[in-house]
């Protein structure tokens, strides 16, 4: 049994016992200062300031700490050196008095408070979207064979929200960096304002080079835009001095393209990709081109703002018979977050019975009497909605159509906003027809 005294504060404190069989007894300051890791904030750093006496004050987001910088508040101007040398949650005041705590920003905090110029996936939304790829990763030791990376595309990127959360998703794959990444003092017009002046090393530097292909894991992220990719950048860059971009490699142009140019540089026509997700409008014209590159059983997610888009991608894959099967439908954002819609395309028995000159089909609770209920690409009943189903094989009639598309949510719920993800697994090339 040891007594010490622990020298945290200016306050008295009592003797704390240390043995190995007991818990430490400390008291709440102790408690908060053993709780931040110690580390005090450094230039190159990003920190997140928020009023004392205010719990719902948002905060101030600076920029990368630089002793010549200041943060303009609307309590007075804090600079940056009042900052540097400080630990997490410690006080500072600015020239007027009013006092803010420092805290050093989440994925979450730091995805919402940075300025952008295209709207983010927000991080409620984000983390739906990496739990439904169900990424499973572990690091590897120099004893453990090595196997093909895993390789995810993110097409869309945008804001670069979602690839941060992709990238930490799969961070515990690769080894640690050599050394962290060396931002340069500069100010040579990096576009986006909070992160100007903030540049990362020449990613040829052969040390950089040999890490690389040593990684396990890699997230391709890909943007039409130029001005998205170099903004994403930056933000990727951004968060906790970079500790998660050396896992993302970024890239400019058409998916299809992109597709079509990394299989010809790696000379095989063998599947390199284990999930696929794609953000932008007309996503269905790259379905089928993003099939051969996707490993069986690999996720194909599609995010869009309208349950009409993901219709017409379930549309593209039943008339092409593309190798994908349909997992689940789920609407994000808002309350509703997390809600799978049913979308499907049926035939009404009623055609059926035409098609194959059968008479009334016996009552069922899948079906009225006339045999109005509708069947699946499976062929089974949809039940619990025959009176539309007669509507829908009306409007077919008039049309001359064999199949619909139903598009609701599951029994219960009310129809609200809110963006779209549908979610389908690479089928095996032989299994298509059949699954």
């Amino acid at each position: 049994m040891i007594k010490t005294l622990l020298p945290f504060s200016k306050t008295p404190l009592s003797t704390v016992r240390i043995c190995r069989r007991k818990p430490i007894t400390l008291c709440h300051q102790c408690f908060r200062k053993l709780a931040t890791d110690g580390r005090v904030f450094e230039e190159g750093d990003i920190a997140l300031l928020r009023e004392k006496h205010d719990a719902s004050h948002d905060g101030h987001l600076s920029k990368p700490l630089h002793s010549k910088k200041t943060i303009e508040t609307h309590r007075g101007p804090i600079s940056h050196t009042e900052i540097i040398g400080k630990r997490v949650r410690d006080i500072i005041k600015t020239k007027k008095g009013h006092e803010y705590r420092i805290h050093e920003p989440t994925l979450s905090e730091y995805v919402r408070y940075t300025p952008r110029s295209v709207t983010p996936i927000y991080p409620q939304d984000a983390n739906v979207i990496v739990s439904l790829l169900d990424i499973h990763v572990s690091p590897q030791s120099d004893s453990t064979p090595r196997k093909p990376p895993l390789e995810i595309l993110e097409a869309g990127t945008g804001h670069g929200a979602l690839t941060l959360h992709l990238s930490r998703a799969i961070h515990a794959a690769n080894p640690p960096l050599p050394s962290p990444p060396p931002y340069l003092d500069s100010e040579d017009g990096m576009e986006d304002s909070v992160y100007q002046g903030e540049s990362v090393a020449d990613p040829q530097h052969s040390e950089l080079e040999a890490w690389k292909k040593r990684r396990q894991a890699i997230i391709h992220t890909l943007d039409i835009s130029p001005n998205n990719t170099n903004r994403a950048r930056n933000v990727v860059k951004g968060f906790r001095r970079g500790m998660y971009a050396g896992n993302v490699e970024f890239h400019i142009g058409d998916v299809s393209a992109w597709i079509a140019a990394q299989t010809k540089m790696r000379n095989t026509s063998e599947p390199f990709l284990s999930h696929v997700l794609l953000d932008l409008p007309g996503a269905q014209a790259h379905l089928a081109n993003v099939a051969p590159a996707l490993h069986t059983n690999g996720a194909l997610a599609v995010f869009n703002p309208s349950i009409t888009q993901i219709v017409e991608c379930v549309e593209m894959i039943r008339d092409r018979k593309l190798p994908y099967l349909l997992d689940r439908v789920v609407e994000l954002g808002g309350s509703t977050a997390g809600r799978e819609w049913d979308v499907r395309a049926v035939r009404p028995r009623v055609a059926l019975r035409k098609e194959n000159g059968l008479g009334s089909v016996p009552e069922s609770p899948d079906h009225d009497s006339d045999g109005s209920a509708s069947v699946d690409q499976s062929g089974h009943a949809i039940g619990g909605y025959a009176a539309g189903d007669k509507e829908m094989a009306k409007d077919m009639n008039q049309r001359k159509s064999d199949w619909a598309m139903i598009c609701r949510p599951k029994v219960g719920y009310m129809v609200v906003g809110g963006g779209f993800l549908g979610v389908w697994r690479r089928m095996k090339d032989s299994a298509l027809g059949s699954d």
